[in-house]
C-alpha cells in the first residue's frame, strides 16, 4: 500500500497504475528524500519524472511544495496521477502529463527547484536527459535521481553542468542526489 506519509494529505493512500515492471519507490527511501530536502520543500517547485503513481511529487505537495508537474508516458500512470491528485485535493497545485521524459524536459521553459527522477531500473540511457534536467534547474535546486546499481553516473554526468552531491543506497536501489556544477 503506497500513502502520503506527512502533511496535508498524510495517509491518503495512492493508486499505483498497473504497469509491468512498476517498482513504486519504498516508503524508506521517501522518508530519506523528504529528510534530505527539509524545509527546503517549502514553495518549492517541483517536477517528478517517471512519476509513476505521483508518489514523490505528491509528498512534496503535501509537505508544502508550491507546485507539481507530474510526468509519465504511460497512459495508466496518467489516469492514476490524476486520481491521486484529486483524492489528495491538489487540483490546484499540480498537473498530470502524459510525455516521454527528455521530450517533456527539453520542451519546457519552467524552471524546479526540486526534480525526482525515478524509471525503471533496467533503463540506463538517460544521456540526453541528464544534460538537459542543468537548464530547468534553479540555481540552488536539487535533483533525486533513483536508479539501479549498474547505472554509471558519472558517465551520464560528462557533458552536462551537473553534479553529484551525495549518493545513498537502499537494498538495490541507489539515490544520487545532483546539483548544479557552478
Amino acid at each position: 500500500m503506497l500513502r502520503i506519509t506527512s502533511g496535508t494529505a498524510k495517509n491518503k493512500r495512492l493508486k499505483v497504475p498497473e504497469i509491468q515492471g512498476i517498482r513504486p519507490v519504498q516508503e524508506i527511501v521517501k522518508l530519506a528524500i523528504f529528510s534530505i530536502i527539509g524545509e527546503k520543500v517549502d514553495d518549492a517547485r517541483c517536477l517528478d519524472l517517471f512519476a509513476g503513481s505521483g508518489n514523490l511529487g505528491l509528498e512534496a505537495l503535501s509537505r508544502g511544495a508550491l507546485w507539481c508537474d507530474l510526468v509519465d508516458e504511460q497512459w495508466n500512470a496518467r489516469m492514476s496521477i490524476q486520481e491521486n491528485i484529486k483524492n489528495c485535493g491538489f487540483e490546484e497545485k499540480a498537473e498530470a502529463h502524459m510525455s516521454d521524459a527528455v521530450k517533456f524536459v527539453a520542451n519546457t521553459s519552467d524552471k524546479y527547484d526540486i526534480i525526482f527522477v525515478d524509471p525503471f531500473y533496467e533503463d540506463s540511457a538517460h544521456k540526453f536527459l541528464v544534460k538537459n534536467l542543468g537548464e530547468i534547474l534553479e540555481k540552488d535546486g536539487l535533483i533525486f535521481f533513483l536508479h539501479g546499481e549498474k547505472l554509471d553516473i558519472e558517465y551520464l554526468l560528462q557533458d552536462s553542468n551537473l553534479k553529484i552531491d551525495d549518493q545513498r543506497k537502499y537494498g538495490k536501489t541507489r539515490m544520487s542526489i545532483l546539483k548544479l556544477n557552478n
